[in-house]
């Protein structure tokens, strides 16, 4: 049997935010499926007629989830839409009356 190769491995240290995190807004997001990982890519895009318009800087933020942490979420905002839902359709009855 032959011996594998020492691989290389880099670890990062990322500092976690400092409580109270301050609300990050995005109008885009984009899914990335991987075989290991989901990754969330949130950004902004500016309307077209505001100048400048840099395309480059939109990219606010990169979320990447194993994938039970990515149905987790999934679940999560299924909840959170649906009761948003639910709010919405009672205050338009209320509003028909």
């Amino acid at each position: 049997m032959a011996k594998r190769e020492k691989e290389d491995i880099e670890i990062k240290e990322i500092e976690a935010a400092k409580l109270p995190l301050s609300p990050l807004y995005s109008n885009v997001v984009r899914v990335i499926g991987h075989p290991d990982f989901v990754m969330l890519d949130f950004g902004f895009v500016a309307p077209s007629y505001r100048t400048p318009y840099p395309i480059e800087d939109n990219h606010i933020a990169r979320i990447c989830l194993d994938w039970d942490s990515g149905k987790y979420l999934l679940d999560n905002l299924k909840d959170v839409v649906a009761d948003r839902k639910k709010e919405q359709e009672s205050k338009r009855k209320k509003g028909s009356k």
